[in-house]
């Protein structure tokens, strides 16, 4: 509505618009053009976009199906930068809305993955402008304590951090340097990490996580298709067969379809015109299930088999 505030006033002013009495003479039409004429109106528009698209952004952005966990701190530091800058003459109003969106954040968003994944960040880790707090910190080592339980898994742990922060190794050569900043943070520790190899799986593991129920929601709905009133003597066994079948299809297809480099999270490329949830048309979503023929009523579609046959060999990097 900001953007097309002079088409708006426009519109409201013009000849077509006033010459036809069933629409400029009614009381809403009159109501309307005060609302469009009202200066404060404006400003408060203004205001509210200031302060509401930054936060829009890092919805937009944790709701895609590319892993965010990494940028989750760097997204929300930047949007409430926007605000301090916006509130910069206002400190009450500006502590008023930061109020809000701490203690949203801490009752509802925050995570220690969060922490975790923005401590294993290159692109954080490195970055001579951020001061990593005390609790990042204790987040961080929650999370290894979860995910290495015991001693002898965490035995060299300690050592491989240093190496990681000091940039030492590996961590340190040009490429893994030039490429902190313009590659996937779980891309860069499968290519640079082999100096920190208990950390690496684990950086991997953290920061191979998305941050939104969408794509789950989605994996959902691909149940809803295939378990239909046509299909509902599917036993449970086959029925979790086909919706692995059918989830990692769709993942084989966008890994064909990507560029071969990685694609980074560009904040300031965030399309805020698209819409939230994209999906590919296709008249008969679960036309695919045809191919299988007789075997939607047997108990013969192995897990393990597919995976092999589209994935090839298990990769064991996630075995934690």
């Amino acid at each position: 509505m900001l953007k097309h505030r002079s088409r708006l006033k426009l519109m409201f002013s013009s000849t077509e618009f006033s010459t036809n009495s069933s629409h400029a003479n009614k009381p809403q039409s009159i109501t309307c053009i005060a609302i469009v004429e009202d200066v404060e109106f404006w400003k408060a528009v203004e205001e509210s976009v200031a302060i509401s698209e930054p936060f829009l952004k890092v919805l937009r952005e944790v709701c895609a199906s590319k892993p965010a966990v990494g940028t989750v701190y760097e997204l929300m530091t930047r949007a409430k930068e926007s605000i301090r800058t916006y509130y910069i003459m206002d400190e009450s109003k500006c502590k008023t809305f930061l109020d809000i969106v701490d203690r949203k954040w801490r009752d509802q968003l925050h995570s220690p993955l969060h922490s975790a994944a923005a401590f294993l960040n290159p692109s954080v880790q490195y970055n001579p402008e951020i001061k990593f707090l005390i609790s990042i910190k204790e987040d961080f080592f929650k999370v290894i304590e979860k995910l290495l339980p015991t001693p002898d898994m965490r035995r060299d742990i300690t050592n491989q951090i240093f190496i990681f922060t000091r940039a030492s190794g590996m961590f340190g050569c040009n490429l893994a340097m030039e490429a902190r900043d313009t590659v996937a943070p779980g891309l860069w520790w499968e290519q640079f990490g082999d100096s920190a190899p208990v950390l690496q799986r684990v950086a991997i593991r953290i920061l191979s996580q998305v941050c939104s129920s969408v794509t789950f929601e989605r994996h959902w709905n691909s149940f809803q298709q295939i378990h239909s009133e046509k299909r509902n003597k599917i036993d449970k066994e086959t029925l979790n067969d086909l919706i692995y079948v059918n989830y990692n299809l769709k993942l084989a297809r966008q890994m064909r379809t990507k560029s071969v480099e990685a694609d980074p999270i560009q904040f300031e490329d965030i399309d805020m015109t698209s819409e939230w949830v994209e999906e590919n048309d296709n008249p008969s979503p679960t036309q695919w299930l045809d191919r299988f023929g007789s075997a939607l009523d047997a108990s013969d579609l192995n897990t393990r088999q597919f995976n092999s046959a589209i994935f090839g060999p298990s990769d064991h990097i996630f075995g934690l």
